[in-house]
């Protein structure tokens, strides 16, 4: 028996399930624990594109902007929008608890807050955004490794240029070798800004 909660169980072959990574706990070789309880989950179709209204873009970069030089977060709620691209519905700014130029978290409450409003919608989190203040906007080192959902695009706004430049990323982890070696697959999906609103 391990613990309280009685003996680990292995989940039936039928339930498909990815490990998670545990923040802060590392094994003896210096890698990331693995948890690898079952997480059900449905299969979501990779969007092709991100469309996302003027209003709420300058929006999403004044929330960025305003935390330069320090990392800022946020989350997209997205709705299908055609073939295989999703709309963005709503902008969700989030405090970065690290208050790091180089980390993010967004803080758990504003996370959990946003999410229960997306499920009330009946949306769906679509990105995840984060600003890079003095980098180009592509996933950096960490942002590949920390990646913990892939259903959700990650927007990245570099805003060492003027003006700011946002670009949406897929991360996909892909297992090459033996299950052990898990390396992202980093795939650019285009930002289309729509200027109706």
């Amino acid at each position: 028996m391990r613990g309280a909660r009685g003996p680990r169980r292995r989940p039936p072959r039928s339930v498909p399930y990815r490990p998670r990574r545990i923040r802060g706990r590392d094994d003896a070789e210096g890698t990331a624990a693995l948890d690898t309880d079952p997480i059900p989950f449905a299969t979501v179709i990779a969007p092709t594109a991100l469309r996302i209204y003027r209003g709420m873009y300058d929006r999403m970069l004044a929330h960025l902007s305003a935390a330069a030089p320090l990392e800022a977060v946020g989350l997209l709620a997205v709705a299908a929008d055609g073939a295989a691209g999703v709309r963005a519905t709503r902008f969700y700014p989030g405090t970065n608890v690290d208050a790091s130029a180089t980390r993010y978290t967004m803080d758990p409450a504003e996370v959990l807050d946003a999410l229960r409003d997306i499920d009330a919608k009946g949306w769906r989190l679509g990105a995840i955004v984060h600003s890079h203040p003095a980098t180009a906007p592509t996933p950096s080192a960490t942002d590949r490794r920390e990646a913990r959902y892939p259903e959700a695009l990650l927007v990245i706004v570099g805003l060492a240029s003027a003006p700011p430049v946002a670009r949406a990323w897929r991360i996909d982890a892909t297992v090459h070798g033996d299950a052990a070696e898990v390396r992202p697959a980093v795939i650019e999906v285009p930002v289309l800004l729509d200027l109706s609103e």
